[in-house]
């Protein structure tokens, strides 16, 4: 458990860098019925599909320079917008959160140990396959 929450710490921060947004949004908005977050700095999956597809329906963002998916596009903006305001906390948490897992780990290394043994002695692990 402690892994699968680094990983969606580390996720949430990377797309919190490049799009703007945390993982469920960005994987969710503009899909199941949710709004896109349409001329704003954040971008969703929905909005790059789209924006690639068809490239000149403008999807996401106004059109105000270059294509979709150029250096001087809206995305490209958006992107590079979203790495100088949330780059640094990113690479902070990128590199802590692992580390702070590793350190969480060692420490509950032992109460876990104790509860699997009880969970041993009482028949519980062994009837149910159960393992903390």
């Amino acid at each position: 458990m402690i892994d699968v929450g680094t990983s969606v710490v580390v996720a949430n921060a990377t797309t919190n860098a490049l799009f703007g947004t945390n993982v469920w949004e960005f994987f969710t908005a503009g899909w199941f019925g949710r709004p896109n977050a349409t001329n704003s700095w954040r971008l969703s999956l929905n909005e790059l599909v789209m924006g690639a597809i068809d490239p000149s329906s403008n999807y996401g963002m106004s059109m105000t320079a270059g294509g979709f998916g150029t250096q001087s596009g809206p995305v490209m903006a958006a992107i590079k917008k979203n790495i100088k305001d949330n780059g640094a906390q990113a690479v902070v948490t990128v590199i802590g959160a692992p580390i702070a897992a590793k350190l969480l780990k060692r420490v509950a290394r032992k109460p876990i140990r104790d509860m699997n043994k009880m969970l041993k002695w009482s028949g519980v692990q062994s009837a149910t396959g159960v393992k903390l």
